[in-house]
């Protein structure tokens, strides 16, 4: 009799044994899991920065998909640029590593350009087509016909191919990255349609691409 209380005893004893055996490893993997979590919240996280943009961008895009879901290419290799403008941020990448990121003002009109003169920013998948001195230029209204003063595109002036490309469908000319005169515009809706940036900014910027023969290279893609 004793024995079997004994072996019972043991039999007991082995499964409370192999119980809270299982029920550490089951915590351990537990407390594994929520690090590891954890971990891939913080990998995540760590692939933007405060202003909102990917440090590094995919390798592989779909242009058309896109196009139509009216979204940035993200382009890998060259120089990009892409501009959002409900955040008034402009984002430098180069061989899709980011580089440098800039506040901008962008046009009075906050929807996708519909018409000539209507102070809205196009949207779309566009291209630089040629970065000029503007320290001279003046600005003509194109319905007053007044003229302004000398320096109000700041020291440069990107002009952009809106031409094609446009999520809108239409053509569009005009349309430049450019320094100011008026640095308290930058952040806000208040250009014609043009993007603003710091005069200090866009001489940057034109510095990190001067050594192109081709600014044509440069992508620009432009988002809500």
């Amino acid at each position: 009799m004793n024995e079997k209380r004994y072996e019972l005893a043991n039999k007991t004893t082995g499964m409370i044994l192999a119980l809270l055996l299982a029920l550490l490893a089951f915590g351990i993997l537990g407390a594994q899991a929520a690090v590891q979590s954890d971990s891939l919240e913080v990998a995540a996280d760590s692939l933007y920065t405060e202003d909102g943009a990917l440090r590094v961008l995919p390798a592989f895009t779909d242009s058309l998909l896109a196009y139509q879901n009216r979204a940035p290419r993200n382009v890998a290799t060259g120089y990009y640029i892409i501009i959002q403008k409900s955040t008034h941020k402009l984002h430098l990448y180069k061989n899709g590593v980011l580089l440098k990121t800039y506040p901008v003002a962008v046009g009075k009109n906050a929807n996708d350009k519909g018409r000539v003169n209507d102070m809205a920013t196009p949207e779309g998948h566009f291209k630089i087509a040629s970065i000029s001195a503007s320290s001279t230029w003046r600005y003509t209204s194109p319905i007053t016909g007044n003229q302004s003063g000398p320096g109000v595109y700041g020291p440069w002036f990107f002009s952009v191919d809106t031409s094609r490309g446009n999520f809108s469908g239409k053509s569009w000319w005009g349309i430049g990255i450019h320094g100011t005169s008026s640095p308290s515009s930058i952040g806000k809706n208040i250009s014609h349609g043009c993007i603003r940036l710091y005069s200090s900014d866009v001489t940057e910027l034109k510095n990190e691409v001067a050594w192109l023969s081709d600014p044509t290279q440069i992508r620009v893609d432009i988002i809500k």
